[in-house]
């Protein structure tokens, strides 16, 4: 893997952390600050998934986040289930979404970090 794609996912990966830590800093800019948005359509969720293997408190990180962002009812969710699955959808008041179930963690918050990403490139 090309190493500017390699650091950007490394970045969209602690996304949600950075945010955290650093409140004064806004998801818009963090995403920008990974280089996302240059290179979006060369990073997939499989390289995502693979490199939070190395990192696996992320998960956690991220459904925290999932669950801090639940004001509106079009957005997407990151959910853990207590049998271990996990579940990544778009909350919305249609009947049809999109959605992933699964028991593996990182496919998961993969899918999931590409989705949020995606939605706030839209507004870059």
């Amino acid at each position: 893997m090309e190493k500017q794609i390699k650091d950007s996912i490394e970045k969209i990966m602690h996304l949600s952390y950075d945010y955290r830590t650093r409140r004064n800093v806004s998801p818009l800019t963090l995403l920008k600050e990974s280089g996302y948005v240059e290179l979006h359509r060369q990073i997939n969720e499989e390289e995502i998934a693979a490199m939070l293997n190395l990192h696996p408190h992320l998960v956690n990180e991220w459904l925290v986040w999932s669950e801090n962002k639940r004001t509106g009812d079009r957005v997407w969710t990151f959910s853990k289930f207590e049998d271990g699955g996990y579940l990544v959808g778009y909350s919305t008041q249609s009947k049809e979404s999109e959605e992933i179930n699964t028991t593996d963690e990182f496919k998961a918050c993969a899918a999931f970090i590409k989705r949020e990403a995606e939605a706030l490139r839209k507004f870059v």
